[in-house]
């Protein structure tokens, strides 16, 4: 029982703790809602300090020397290169994928500090014209908002999962003034595991944050959005070669972001100067195309009013994808999310003029493929259909859409799923080593390290003990594996009761001559005290062993510890059970 402000929190199963827990949920939705606005205006100071007219950044940068163009985005890099390799590292590129990690690994926790670095670092970035989205910054600080508090009131694990999860939602809707599209955002991509009865917490923190927006910015869709006809059902074969096309785009857009950082890293250019040598690029593309720079809405205004110029729309396709790979790659702070927009409008006004001067008279103006192909890329990209489905919906409110939408989000996903494998979000864990599973016990075990479970206390023999000794050693032991090591205790293999079965055949012969380095297995599997108990049971999976070293992480011939696989399964079914319970209880 927490008591705090005089409110005793004791997660009964009664109704005041309901009504506690949805009042936290309102105020996760106020407070990111409020963050949401005050990091808006933020950046419209900081765009209009670099570009003079936040409204109008393609004008204000054409009139620009090219060198001022240049500048302003490698001085942007210069600031931001500290703060993201130096002072706050998970502040760096999107910030989805470190709210995924927190709740898959981390039991919901975010550093506090987090919220400020992530706004100081965003607002430098897209103000200083990196190809960033606002929307994965604003869910990283929500997240933060949610976790923050969750831990203020000592909450449980699961459910500072879920108050993170609000502050996403509330992010999302905050941005787009689409509560629908931030409650599955959070349900679809945030969430590794999903239990409908926390719905509806994530619900009204998003409902929340989206009147606090409203109230500051109106009740307003974040595009100019065309009004949407299906004009054949013929349409619906070029929404799915939309969707294919848009699937390809995804791949070739995720791949190279990681190539780009790959880059960096293979040419070993010290981390804070990265970002600077991807505004020096971004510039640079500027210069005769300012379309790329920023969070790049105006570009998707154009297309879908039908404004920009259709001799341009590839090319503008083509280098804005190059300068979003740049800026994400080369660190800078920022989501994808509105890059994904950009290129979906893109990619979408491309397909329209083709098939318009293919089809004219059976197919809609480029600007309501540019609406489509804006949910096709972001489906592929996040691989989260659903959500890219309703943000679309939300900022239409068009049920002829939705036939289309469906189609192009959903061949999208296809092709990824088929040709890749991996979302945007995803893609950048595993170069760190981090695996997401979408399932609640897996993600239960990613959150225990082994030492919480291993034995301390083991069963050893040196090297050079003889096979007579070993067989009186293994009467007396109650367990089928023993750690061999050397005259300096150092790990040198492991020897099971398997290895003594294929000397006692010829005990009478080998008894003299055979010592526990011949016959023991020498490539050993190990742990270290940072892997988890998920590791664990990948490492004891399809292998016939029953015990792993825990092994020093800087000496790996010294053993701290073992884990026997039973203790792996007391743990999986003591923490399931202790879940269960603690999820009654709260409900």
């Amino acid at each position: 029982m927490v008591n705090i402000a005089g409110i005793k929190w004791s997660f009964k199963s009664d109704r005041e703790n309901l009504i506690l827990l949805l009042i936290v949920a309102v105020l996760i939705g106020m407070l990111t809602g409020a963050l949401a606005v005050g990091f808006r205006y933020l950046l419209l100071v900081a765009t209009r300090i670099c570009w003079q007219s936040p409204f109008d950044i393609i004008g204000a940068a054409t009139n620009l020397s090219w060198y001022i163009v240049v500048l302003i985005p490698v001085l942007g890099g210069l600031v931001v290169g500290p703060i993201v390799t130096i002072l706050a590292p998970e502040t760096r590129g999107a910030g989805v994928p470190e709210v995924i990690n927190a709740v898959a690994s981390r039991q919901g926790i975010i550093r506090h500090r987090t919220t400020f670095y992530k706004i100081i670092s965003t607002v430098i970035s897209i103000g200083s014209g990196a190809s960033v989205g606002r929307e994965g910054p604003i869910v990283h600080i929500g997240s933060s908002v949610g976790s923050s508090i969750a831990q203020l009131i000592r909450l449980p694990p699961e459910w500072r999962s879920v108050f993170l999860a609000c502050g996403a939602a509330a992010g999302i809707a905050a941005t787009f003034n689409a509560p629908m599209a931030g409650m599955l955002f959070a349900v679809e991509i945030i969430l590794v595991d999903f239990e409908i009865s926390y719905l509806s917490h994530i619900a009204i923190s998003a409902v929340t944050a989206t009147v606090v927006s409203h109230h500051f910015f109106g009740n307003f869709p974040a595009f100019d959005i065309p009004n949407y006809t299906l004009v054949s059902y013929w349409e619906i074969p070029l929404y799915c070669l939309l969707g294919i096309l848009a699937g390809f785009v995804s791949i070739t857009f995720i791949k190279s972001i990681s190539y780009v950082e790959d880059t960096l890293n293979r040419f070993k250019i010290p981390g804070y100067l990265q970002p600077a040598m991807g505004g020096l690029l971004v510039g640079l593309i500027a210069i005769n195309f300012p379309h790329v720079i920023g969070v790049g809405y105006q570009s998707i205004n154009l297309i879908l009013t039908g404004k920009m110029a259709v001799n341009i729309i590839a090319v503008v396709l083509i280098f804005k994808l190059a300068a979003t790979s740049f800026s994400v790659g080369a660190g800078f702070s920022g989501g994808i999310f509105a890059p994904s927009l950009v290129l979906g409008a893109l990619l979408g006004g491309v397909f329209g003029v083709a098939v318009n001067s293919l089809f004219p008279e059976w197919v809609a103006t480029y600007p309501a493929y540019g609406l489509v192909g804006m949910g096709a890329i972001v489906s592929g990209v996040t691989m989260a259909p659903i959500t890219a489905i309703f943000t679309i919906f939300e900022l239409t409110y068009n049920f002829e859409i939705i036939l289309p939408l469906m189609t192009s989000c959903i061949a999208s996903l296809i092709i990824v799923k088929k040709f890749y494998g991996n979302s945007i979000y995803e893609t950048k864990l595993l170069k760190k080593g981090i695996k997401i599973v979408r399932g609640h016990d897996v993600n239960l075990l990613r959150s225990i390290p082994v030492t919480e479970y291993m034995e301390k206390e083991y069963e050893s023999i040196g090297d050079n003990t003889g096979l007579e000794e070993l067989i009186v050693k293994a009467q007396e032991s109650s367990y089928p594996h023993f750690v061999v090591l050397n005259n300096k205790d150092e790990l040198v293999g492991i020897l099971s009761m398997r290895d003594l079965k294929n000397c006692l055949s010829d005990m009478d012969y080998l008894r003299e001559i055979i010592v526990a380095a011949d016959i023991m297995s020498k490539n050993v599997y190990c742990l270290v005290p940072d892997d988890n108990l998920e590791t664990a049971f990948e490492v004891f999976e399809g292998k016939h062993i029953s015990t792993l070293p825990v092994v020093d992480s800087r000496n790996r011939k010294k053993v701290l510890g073992i884990l026997k696989k039973s203790n792996l399964i007391l743990a999986y079914n003591e923490n399931i059970l202790k879940t269960h319970i603690l999820q009654n209880r709260s409900k």
